[in-house]
């Protein structure tokens, strides 16, 4: 977690602090080591959201695009009383996670039943073979900025981020930011659109929830 409840003020973790979750009230301890991110752990060694993972650099970079008051927003379902914390939530809703574990599909399909408006940022730069591939495997884009491209061997990125929901991975710098717009599983081939960080944040944060244009036509 990046923030905790201290005096009722969030806050992020610093040496030796204890404070409060947001989410489940539940005491809290700022880890501080030298080799990780600065983060809050619950006390009770198990985190109140039974989805969240262990957060990384690449993590706070992406939750840092947006305003601070948009991120880990917790949810509860008022009628079932389970809790989640949403990586970020718009003004209009919009959740965004950013996932870079290897998750269950149920999970996945659990994830987006409970948010209902949400988009995934997936991190492709874990495994650098799947950076290489992509690149060498995709076509050169077009007018329109889509590449086609056709993925070989024993990786299964695509088919497990294969949603109804928008899904975009971020291969890094040199290897592109990535609207995946259609993968059949079966064939292993697909339909990527080329995307710019900063606008893919600057629409997020406009007010919409409709990302259906963004990284070219989904209907290809």
């Amino acid at each position: 977690m990046k923030f905790a409840l201290l005096s009722g003020q969030r806050v992020e973790a610093q040496p030796k602090l204890r404070a409060i979750c947001p989410a489940c009230s539940g005491e809290v301890i700022a880890k501080c080591g030298q080799h990780i991110v600065w983060h809050w752990a619950h006390s009770s060694r198990s985190h109140c959201d039974q989805w969240w993972e262990s957060e990384t650099d690449w993590h706070r970079e992406w939750k840092n695009r947006f305003p601070s008051d948009w991120q880990e927003v917790p949810r509860v379902d008022a009628r079932t009383g389970e809790l989640h914390i949403a990586d970020v939530k718009t003004a209009a809703n919009l959740v965004i996670e950013f996932q870079r574990s290897s998750i269950h599909p149920d999970e996945v399909r659990a994830r987006e039943d409970f948010y209902g408006q949400m988009i995934w940022v997936i991190d492709g730069r874990k495994n650098d073979a799947d950076r290489f591939n992509f690149s060498n495997m995709r076509s050169r884009p077009n007018s329109d900025g889509i590449s086609q491209f056709q993925w070989f061997g024993r990786s299964t990125l695509f088919s497990r981020w294969h949603t109804l929901k928008p899904v975009f991975i971020d291969f890094g710098p040199e290897h592109g930011f990535w609207r995946i717009l259609r993968f059949d599983p079966k064939t292993k081939r697909g339909l990527a659109g080329a995307c710019d960080i900063p606008a893919f944040v600057e629409l997020a944060s406009s007010g919409t929830t409709d990302f259906s244009s963004v990284g070219g036509p989904a209907s290809m």
